[in-house]
């Protein structure tokens, strides 16, 4: 596991704990605790929780754990709590994000994060079929992700990678899988991180 120093604690930590923070003196690299407390002290917060949260996990419709690692990000008049999942040490399949604001009770916050990601993973929209991967009830919903095997274009744009039921589908597999609909009409819905996608 890849971890890098914390400008101001010096504690190594690894690079999703990361947050560059800038001000009119400079930038650094802080972990998360350290930019809280940057964050609380220019916004006169003085009883903010700062404490770091243990991963939970959670089970999903098909049987599969999956581990959930937890941030929470000061950001002056809100806070921002996440869960994801690692792969290679770096945040990857189920992400979530809770939106709330400073002064609220931790694990209450956590409470209402977890409520969302046991009801989104206990829905599957992809079932194993005889061509692969397919849209089990003429419904599918996801994350937008970059495809960083994809080189780009001139302009640095990737092709999309989605996040469905946790895993990668690439942009070329998703198509095979709309081709059991040819001929069908569809609605394309984009919805905020921190929205809740299971309701």
């Amino acid at each position: 596991m890849k971890s890098t120093p914390c400008e101001r604690c010096c504690k190594l930590v690894p690079a999703h704990d990361l947050t560059h923070f800038t001000t009119k003196a400079g930038a650094l690299l802080l972990c998360t605790q350290c930019f809280n407390t940057e964050v609380a002290q220019l916004s006169g917060i003085e009883d903010f929780d700062n404490h770091p949260l243990e991963p939970v996990s959670i089970t999903a419709a098909d049987g599969v754990v999956h581990q959930f690692h937890l941030r929470t990000r000061l950001l002056g008049a809100i806070v921002t709590l996440d869960a994801y999942e690692l792969k290679e040490n770096e945040p990857s399949g189920y992400q979530f994000q809770l939106v709330g604001k400073p002064d609220e009770d931790r694990f209450v916050q956590l409470g209402r994060l977890v409520d969302r990601i046991r009801r989104t993973l206990a829905t599957q929209y992809l079932e194993d079929g005889r061509a692969g991967f397919q849209i089990k009830d003429m419904q599918v919903k996801g994350a937008i992700e970059a495809d960083m095997s994809d080189e780009g274009d001139l302009w640095g744009s990737r092709m999309p990678m989605l996040v469905i039921d946790g895993r990668d589908v690439s942009w070329e597999e998703f198509g095979r899988m709309l081709m059991t609909f040819e001929g069908f009409q569809f609605k394309l819905e984009m919805v905020d991180k921190s929205d809740d996608l299971a309701s």
